[in-house]
């Protein structure tokens, strides 16, 4: 399968178009204004992996499947801004990443509706929690779907996460992240959801066993 990513998919209609069509009655729209505060945060100097080309890829992904999804706008929020907080090596990234949409959000979204976008984020941190929502296992599958993209791909995204962590030894860093990617081949399912496991399960497996063949001196 080949990476869906289309040109210019993050652009500023787009994203003014979910916002505003999630707005309570009467509320401001400043959805130009935090189009361009997450453009800036995705294209800051310390991203190599997580930038506007990632959430490009997770909408093109989202766009396959949206018509699957029980709120199809709060799963796509929750992509826009699921890594919009990034320092390497934190671990609160994605506990940030969904308090500033609940700053932006508020007044202006549903509260519910709010919540649920929160959850959804949350769930981006793959420890298996936050999955009690009906599109937690879409959005947990869309952020790794990169993993059954072609083999050249995935080892162009792997070299780029690891250009963020550069404060990390080879020994280290491929240590943390090959215990990370072991549970998930470990696990009798890499993907949550049968629409991504039918599609990628095969080649994300593929990818991650010839990955640790080629780094056994690091393991």
């Amino acid at each position: 399968m080949t990476s869906p990513v289309a040109q210019g998919i993050s652009g500023l209609s787009r994203f003014q178009s979910l916002w505003q069509r999630c707005l309570k009655a009467g509320a401001a729209d400043s959805s130009a204004a935090i189009h361009q505060r997450l453009v800036e945060a995705y294209n800051e100097p310390q991203r190599h992996y997580h930038t506007l080309v990632h959430i490009d890829h997770c909408l093109a992904i989202f766009d396959q499947c949206k018509s699957l999804a029980t709120n199809a706008d709060a799963l796509e929020i929750a992509v826009w801004f699921h890594d919009v907080i990034f320092e390497p090596g934190k671990r609160n990234n994605e506990a940030q990443s969904a308090e500033l949409y609940q700053d932006l959000s508020t007044d202006v979204h549903d509260n519910e509706f709010r919540g649920l976008v929160g959850r959804l984020i949350m769930a981006t941190l793959h420890d298996g929690s936050s999955l009690d929502d009906t599109d937690a296992g879409y959005m947990v599958d869309i952020d790794l779907s990169s993993f059954g993209l072609p083999w050249k791909d995935f080892l162009r995204d792997s070299q780029h996460l690891r250009e963020e962590n550069a404060q990390l030894s080879d020994t280290e860093y491929y240590r943390r992240t090959g215990d990370f990617q072991a549970c998930l081949l470990a696990k009798p399912r890499f993907y949550v959801t049968d629409y991504f496991c039918q599609r990628y399960e095969q080649q994300a497996r593929n990818n991650l066993t010839k990955y640790f063949e080629q780094l056994g001196k690091f393991r």
